[in-house]
């Protein structure tokens, strides 16, 4: 139920790579009335490709390399 007079507007974002990280983050930040954000993905965790080197040397773990 809507309780004000901002309107709702709905942002979707497909796939959860690091733009959508970084915008959500962005949106977490500074929040903006009446704007709900929805993302799908198949995925619970995304991998942070910069740290891919170290991940195949061994010297990073899955957990450290992902973005959940």
């Amino acid at each position: 139920m809507q309780t004000s007079n901002i309107p709702i507007i709905d942002l979707v974002f497909i796939g959860g790579g690091h733009s959508h990280a970084i915008a959500l983050k962005m949106f977490a930040m500074h929040p903006i009335p009446g704007l709900r954000i929805t993302l799908i993905s198949e995925y619970v965790d995304t991998p942070y490709s910069g740290m891919l080197p170290g991940l195949l040397a061994g010297d990073f773990s899955f957990e450290q390399c992902h973005i959940d």
